[in-house]
């Protein structure tokens, strides 16, 4: 597994690839749609807690980029077993759920879809084997990046064992012909 980032050719602005790791892991951008410019970063945590992936990802989100961060990928790990899982047993992975909380403090992100949706209940992964629903795939921002936010929402969980977490974002003022979508896919 790994994560790629797939641009349109329509795409009407700038992306610029700042950093990949040589495992497919993490993958760093920086995105210009005309007068706004942030990072994104996407991700794909390893299965069992890795607080050095973390720490990498702190790393790079905090001393690469001068811009409000995006930080999207599957983390693997339920924040909040109350609310993002349907068998809470599945999932008592305290410190991986301390790596999800390291990123949200040393980064100073806000985990956007519950933000928007603090008592919901929807899960971005299924795994057939155990019976169970959770939400481990994030869409991670900056506060100055969230004011931006419109919607977030999980499609349905069809072709793959993940949903995909879709991002709407405001237009920059300075072209306001209606909305512009930013879906990022995490399969």
């Amino acid at each position: 597994g790994g994560v790629a980032v797939l641009v349109h050719k329509s795409f009407p602005g700038r992306v610029k690839l700042i950093h990949h790791d040589d495992l497919g892991r993490l993958v760093l951008l920086e995105v210009t749609l005309q007068s706004l410019t942030f990072s994104l970063m996407v991700c794909y945590a390893p299965n069992q807690y890795d607080h050095k992936f973390f720490s990498r990802i702190v790393s790079l989100g905090g001393g690469n980029t001068d811009f409000p961060l995006l930080v999207v990928g599957d983390f693997n790990v339920v924040h909040d077993p109350l609310v993002d899982c349907s068998g809470a047993a599945a999932y008592r992975q305290l410190g991986a759920r301390r790596g999800i909380r390291f990123l949200l403090s040393a980064l100073d992100l806000v985990d956007g879809w519950r933000s928007l949706h603090p008592q919901e209940r929807d899960f971005t992964h299924t795994s057939r084997a155990h019976g169970t629903h959770s939400r481990i795939d994030y869409a991670l921002l900056s506060p100055a990046l969230f004011t931006r936010i419109r919607g977030i929402t999980h499609s349905s969980i069809i072709i793959s064992d993940h949903a995909m977490v879709m991002i709407e974002l405001e237009a920059p003022e300075s072209w306001r012909i209606g909305g512009w979508k930013f879906p990022v896919y995490l399969c």
